[in-house]
């Protein structure tokens, strides 16, 4: 755990200074290292704990993890902390300690598989995303947040076959075009589109990030989206329900019962 956030740190060129107990069996960093406990005053102030902006506490041990923090922020109330949380039934104490950040390993495991069953996409999505500079993550995470408020966003997925998008489906066979923006209107109000943002497109085995509302969708396309929840429960609608959609292009409700589709002939008659 230590030594992988101290790479993601000086990967990010930040200041970083370790403190180690037992250098020789651990390795020595690169970087400024402190031999000592974190435990001590005198070994955190070495640290020049005073002048941090944040503190990682990440031994394997409970204990020391909450020793840690409680001492370095008796000599720096301002600092950013994370801990590492090693064993479940000690959640009382740790959440008695107000750390910033808890990372407890076992529910990083879990809630990755959980992602990548539930949403294959989204694991493929943070990785290319990664590849992105400060900018693009910036300005996606502002469209996110305004869509959002104060809730977090749903992510889902949608498959373009015949099962999971029956309408859209049909249509495409027709020989029609659809857009992505189109998919992306609101079923109740077609002037207002709905509050989600496709994240990423596969096709034919080829990812691509946030494609734009010009995209015209085609069969057997997989899209990850991002936003509301009734942005989800509203598109799934317009996926399937050739009523839904066709109000969507066309502005025109057409009549869904027997009865209601007899009185039209009527009237067109």
């Amino acid at each position: 755990f230590g030594k992988a956030v101290y790479d993601k740190l000086v990967k990010e060129d930040l200041e970083v200074v370790v403190i180690e107990a037992e250098p020789s069996q651990t390795g020595t960093p690169q970087t400024q290292l402190v031999v000592g406990r974190g435990t001590e005053a005198d070994t955190l102030m070495e640290a020049s704990i005073e002048r941090a902006v944040g503190l990682v506490a990440g031994t394997d041990n409970d204990a020391n993890n909450l020793s840690i923090i409680m001492t370095a922020r008796e000599l720096n109330p301002d600092l950013f902390v994370i801990l590492r949380q090693n064993r479940k039934y000690n959640d009382p104490v740790i959440q008695a300690v107000g750390a910033d950040m808890v990372m407890l390993p076992s529910d990083i495991i879990a809630n990755r598989i959980r992602v990548l069953l539930g949403v294959p996409m989204q694991h493929q999505f943070v990785r290319l995303a990664m590849h992105q500079d400060d900018e693009w993550a910036c300005q996606l995470i502002s469209r996110i947040s305004a869509l959002v408020t104060e809730h977090a966003p749903d992510v889902w997925e949608v498959a373009f076959t015949e099962q999971d998008t029956h309408a859209v489906c049909q249509y495409v066979r027709e020989g029609r075009n659809l857009t992505l923006g189109e998919l992306s209107t609101d079923p109740r109000d077609r002037t207002s589109p709905l509050p989600c943002i496709p994240l990423m497109l596969l096709r034919h085995n080829d990812f691509s990030l946030l494609p734009g509302p010009d995209l015209v969708v085609q069969k057997d396309d997989r899209l990850l989206f991002c936003g509301r929840v009734s942005a989800k429960h509203r598109m799934e609608w317009t996926l399937q329900n050739e009523n839904a959609l066709n109000y969507i292009l066309t502005g025109e409700t057409r009549p869904q019962g027997w009865i209601w589709r007899r009185l039209q002939k009527r009237e067109v008659t």
